[in-house]
């Protein structure tokens, strides 16, 4: 009668083998993606008048973003083509399809006079606050 040694495994060990498993899949199917990054990646400062947002879009077409205002929710749209390839992907981080990103500002926005600008990949909107939402000095009466 042979006898064997039995050993139990750390189950926490099985598991981080299997979440490794399970996250080579993943980027294996995603084509290699990161999946963490938001797109548009994108800045949004307050300079006391307004508000602005500077976006990465490179290599997008004006024609293909939208850019839209609704109360103060700051939503930009666009789309990237595929790329062409004749041969096959060694690694494959460019994203391409429609993507939306929406950001709410902290006050309400004058949607009259928002203005957009892109150059060079970057998106710039500039969205003045509303009039009844600006900084107003108060000033001191003496009596």
């Amino acid at each position: 009668m042979a006898l064997y040694r039995w050993t139990m495994r750390n189950p926490f060990v099985q598991l981080h083998e299997m979440q490794d498993e399970m996250a080579r899949l993943m980027r294996e199917l995603a084509g290699d993606v990161p999946q963490s990054s938001a797109l548009p990646q994108l800045n949004v400062y307050d300079d006391g008048e307004a508000f602005r947002v500077r976006a990465e879009l490179p290599g997008l077409k004006r024609d293909k973003l939208d850019i839209q205002v609704a109360g103060d929710v700051l939503t930009i749209k666009a789309e990237r083509p595929p790329e062409e390839s004749n041969g096959s992907y060694h690694r494959r981080e460019r994203s391409s399809g429609a993507y939306s990103r929406s950001v709410t500002l902290p006050d309400a926005v004058d949607v009259d006079h928002v203005r957009a600008n892109y150059q060079h990949g970057v998106l710039e909107v500039m969205l003045p606050r509303a009039p009844e939402s600006r900084p107003r000095k108060i000033a001191i009466e003496s009596r």
